[in-house]
Parts: C-alpha cells; structure tokens; sequence
C-alpha cells in the first residue's frame, strides 16, 4: 500500500521556539514596555501639577472665606523655600499642605509671599499695612513644576488668584 521511497524521513512536528523567535519577542516588549513608561511618567507630572494648581486655589479661596466668616485678618502665606503653602488666622495655622511632599512638585513664586485678607475679603496690600508682601501694581505668578510639566497661578494684588492656561 504505502511503501515510502528509501532516503525520505518522517519529520515530526517542532515542538517550542527558536532562540531567534524569543529575542525578537523580548525585543518587542522592551521597546513596548519603555514607551509605556515614558507615556506614564509624561502623565504622573502633569497630575501633580495640576493637582497642586487646584489645591494651591482652593487654599486661596479658604483664606478669603475665613477672614470673612470670622471677621479679621487671614494670611495665605507661599514659602518656596519649604514648597508649601499655608492659611492663618491670628497665632493659628488653619490649613497647611506641603506641595513638595504631597504631590513632588517645586514650587516657585520669586521668593515666596504673603497675602492678608480683610473682613470684607480683599486683599489688603503691602502700602495699608504690614501684612502683605504683594505690591498693588504688580501680579504675582505661581509655577509649579514636576519633570517637564509646569502649571501656573496669578494672584492678583486686590485678592484674586486665578489658573493661567499653558
């Protein structure tokens, strides 16, 4: 019936993989995987200084609403040095949040400032008083940095703080 010609083999089936096919799989997912990696940390640093924008207005706004509420003097106060930023009332710290710590952001606002709010939510500024360290003519602008993403704030001298677009 089947009588197989002399000189031919059977071949069987291969079985695994060739180290040729496991380099160039390896190879693929490296490259796969850095690119991941890159897209993730580009993410991470937007996050954090978006997230640090969004705190640092909300820290602003609570000072005004405190010195409203209760009828004296707030300071919203930015120390660059410590990259954080503080509200208080009298002798009090209210609120504190290190941006640095929190979220590894740096902090930059030239130095650092201080902000006073009065009863009725304005700013007071520097030449009413010794509070603030804000000059009436000139606004001041907040970077927060992580990586290669920076976001920005400008507080205003009258009390407003407000996002800057990129």
């Amino acid at each position: 019936p089947g009588a197989r010609p002399s000189g031919h083999f059977m071949r069987r089936p291969r079985r695994g993989f060739t180290l040729l096919e496991m380099i160039v799989v390896i190879a693929i997912g490296g490259i796969l995987a850095s690119i991941a990696i890159l897209a993730f940390s580009t993410v991470r640093g937007q996050l954090a200084t978006r997230s640090a924008q969004s705190n640092f207005l909300s820290m602003h706004a609570q000072a005004r609403a405190i010195a409203v509420e209760r009828g004296a003097l707030s300071r919203f106060i930015v120390d660059d040095a410590a990259g954080e930023v503080r509200v208080e009332f009298g002798a009090d710290v209210i609120d504190r949040l290190s941006l640095a710590d929190e979220f590894g952001v740096t902090v930059n606002s030239e130095g650092g400032f201080t902000q006073c709010f009065t009863p009725r939510g304005i700013a007071q500024l520097s030449g009413a008083g010794a509070c603030s360290t804000i000059s009436a003519n000139q606004a001041t602008n907040v970077t927060f940095t992580a990586g290669n993403r920076t976001t920005r704030v400008e507080v205003l001298p009258f009390g407003q703080a407000r996002a800057i677009a990129p």
